[in-house]
């Protein structure tokens, strides 16, 4: 009986480690709280590959946003589909014409910026998305004398008009697809900056968003006075608990901010060990935010929230998604027949191409044959022409190659493979016995805005430059890689909420109580 006392204090102290071993399971899947971001998330998507929004339903805005969260930390979004198959990708294709188009087919600048940002965040091609060119109706929507991108789309509770928040969007969205946006866009944003440093009338989210713009645009340097005063602006309303909150919030900190201005601060190259607040630091306590399901938010914790806080989890800015810095631009033409015209704005980031690279570029299909004395011919293109097998079926019917000439078009004097395409060079192809192409201008096909262009035939208004390709940004991860971290390690007192902190706290707090119960056994035992 002896021996059975003895033995006790240590069977009970094994059985409170296995209670507690079991019992911390639950926490320590949510110890990452990325994979629990994700794993809420993934529980939100619906069949058709959309994430939910406020009203329960699929929601395009929310989707996108996720996409652009998910793809900062790494996060393949093919991982994350439902039984049928659908990617949140094939559900923004399928939403991009109608969220992006008031009811009468006007472009809202703000919401093709956000889907441009989320496609090209994901690696894909906002040139060909859902059915239509993003980028170059973003770009049609410019506005040189003011240096705004707006229309007159209306619609519930969205707008085409010029502001803070819109401009920020297609700022963005075109920086992150690779493409330079005109100084004036930016120009606009920086004159548009309030003495207090912010954005959207003192709005933390706009405020971030809109730096993170401008820095990715390559319009902003590391020592620019609108990044400082932003800084500044960040630093004064910073809440004791290290995050961040839009005035109508009564929460201690708000998701959506805070995640939007360590974004903002990745981007601007911030060292985060001197951003932590008196009683902890941002990313900590938007850790602590995440509720048992993997959502993060306060009082209003959402897939919105979710998605917007992810931004700041990662530790890694958009910059490192921008695609492929693409400078140059330029046009062709294709005539099929005497009623079928199509022309194309290749965008490019070599210094040139051949005439035959910039027409595989377009999109078109083409058919050509390859012969070592005579060189590349094209058969077809899309449905018009002959197939490789017999690439001059159609003769005295073929497919002519043309280039601009003293007069109007002339035939090229070299074959496409040897000729050289630069920035601003305009190609044509043409079907038929020798039938010259209608008369583009560059202008004409690459219109960026609402530069002047041609009408007649005549030369049109130059567009004005672009600016240059001097790359800034990071250089992308592989696919392989693992998302980067943050490089300062944040210290600061524990934060409510923080699974983490709580789970160690808990660990220790049983074995205490184990060695207690322990020795109040050993000393009953000594006593008799």
């Amino acid at each position: 009986m002896r021996k059975n006392i003895v033995a006790l204090p240590f069977t009970l102290a094994a059985m409170l480690l296995v209670l507690l071993f079991l019992s911390l399971q639950p926490a320590a899947a949510q110890a990452d709280p990325i994979a629990g971001a994700v794993e809420y998330l993934s529980a939100q998507q619906q069949p058709d590959g959309g994430i939910t929004g406020f009203s329960g339903t699929s929601d395009p805005d929310t989707t996108a946003r996720a996409v652009l969260g998910l793809s900062v930390n790494g996060e393949p979004l093919r991982s994350m589909v439902p039984s049928t198959g659908l990617t949140m990708l094939n559900y923004l294709e399928s939403q991009a014409i109608s969220y992006t188009h008031d009811l009468t087919g006007t472009l809202f600048p703000g919401r093709a910026g956000l889907y441009l940002a989320a496609v090209s965040a994901a690696g894909g091609s906002g040139s060909n998305f859902g059915g239509m060119d993003l980028v170059s109706e973003l770009e049609a929507t410019f506005h040189w004398n003011s240096g705004v991108y707006s229309t007159t789309a209306s619609g519930g509770f969205s707008s085409g008009a010029a502001s803070d928040l819109s401009q920020a969007w297609a700022v963005l969205g075109l920086s992150l697809a690779g493409q330079p946006v005109p100084a004036q866009a930016a120009g606009y944003l920086l004159t548009s900056q309030a003495d207090d440093g912010s954005w959207g009338f003192g709005d933390p989210d706009t405020t971030a968003l809109a730096l993170t713009a401008l820095l990715i645009s390559k319009h902003v340097p590391q020592d620019d006075p609108a990044l400082r005063d932003a800084l500044i602006f960040f630093h004064r309303t910073q809440q004791a608990n290290g995050g961040w909150r839009p005035s109508w919030d009564t929460d201690p900190l708000n998701a959506d901010s805070t995640g939007w201005v360590l974004q903002a601060l990745y981007s601007s190259g911030e060292d985060l060990s001197t951003w932590a607040g008196t009683e902890g630091d941002a990313v900590s306590s938007l850790r602590g935010l995440q509720q048992e399901d993997g959502r993060i938010g306060g009082t209003y914790a959402n897939t919105y929230s979710t998605a917007e806080a992810l931004l700041g989890l990662g530790g890694r800015s958009l910059i490192a998604l921008a695609q492929p810095w693409q400078p140059n631009r330029a046009g062709l033409v294709v005539l099929f027949d005497e009623a079928t015209v199509r022309t194309a704005c290749i965008r490019f980031s070599e210094d040139s191409l051949s005439g035959y690279g910039l027409l595989t570029r377009s999109g078109l299909v083409v058919n050509s044959l390859t012969d070592p004395s005579l060189g590349s011919a094209v058969c077809g293109i899309e449905n018009t022409g002959c197939p490789v097998s017999d690439c001059f079926c159609g003769m005295p019917e073929y497919w002519s190659y043309w280039q601009p000439g003293p007069t109007g078009w002339a035939y090229a004097a070299a074959g496409s493979a040897q000729t050289v395409v630069v920035n601003g060079s305009v190609e044509a192809w043409s079907w038929g016995e020798g039938l010259a192409p209608p008369l583009y201008s560059f202008q004409d096909i690459c219109r960026y805005g609402d530069a002047p262009v041609s009408v007649d035939g005549a030369a049109a208004t130059a567009t004005p430059d672009l600016p240059p390709a001097t790359d800034t940004a990071e250089p992308a991860p592989s696919a392989t890689s693992a998302p980067a971290q943050p490089t300062a390690t944040i210290a600061g007192p524990l934060t409510v909420g923080d699974k983490s902190s709580g789970t160690l706290l808990l660990f220790f707090g049983v074995l205490l109580l184990g060695l207690g119960l322990g020795t109040m056994l050993l000393r009953k035992r000594k006593s008799r």
